[in-house]
């Protein structure tokens, strides 16, 4: 067969079959979808508005502007140890054993000499050495801080130590206990 008489064929063939294939209406049946329709509200465009009242900033001459709706972005700021909370973990061990290591520098060479290597099963790591320093630097911090403001709050001190107890030693998993 020729090639012009195969393109013949198809094109009968194509044109017989678009009838047979006429697209379902869906998955329903137009009986059910008639009744879904009569539950539903009918529709109302909403009013335009006032040509009076359009707000004379939003209104242009030129019809290449496309003006935006104003829009507000509030900043939320990181808290202080969020660098820690984001760097990875070899990078935090590695902040945490400059931590120990320049601790111990501040007594002398000798001390850096004879503290600066750790027995395995013995002694803990220089990063948990440097974390347990960066820990009461914290503490220490958060001191100062509650001093500062017992001034205003005599009572504010007393509360703040007990919270720290209880952060570190001795409450269990959970809220705060009810006063």
């Amino acid at each position: 067969m020729k090639p012009a008489g195969t393109l013949l064929l198809l094109s009968v063939g194509l044109v017989t079959s678009a009838p047979a294939a006429a697209p379902a209406d869906g998955i329903i049946s137009r009986e059910i979808s008639a009744k879904i329709r009569e539950g539903l509200p009918a529709f109302t465009p909403p009013a335009p508005a006032p040509a009076g009242e359009a707000d004379s900033a939003t209104q242009t001459t030129d019809p290449n502007v496309l003006i935006l709706p104003k829009l507000i972005v509030k900043e939320k700021r990181l808290p202080a140890d969020a660098a820690d909370q984001l760097m990875s973990r070899r990078d935090f061990k590695r902040k945490m054993e400059n931590i120990y290591l320049d601790e111990i520098a501040k007594d002398g060479p000798l001390n850096y000499l004879l503290n600066s290597f750790t027995i395995p099963l013995l002694s803990p790591s220089k990063a948990a050495r440097g974390h347990s320093i960066y820990r009461q630097r914290e503490l220490d911090r958060l001191r100062n801080v509650i001093d500062a403001g017992s001034t205003l709050d005599p009572g504010a001190r007393q509360k703040y130590e007990q919270e720290m107890d209880n952060t570190w030693t001795t409450r269990p998993a959970g809220g705060l206990e009810k006063r």
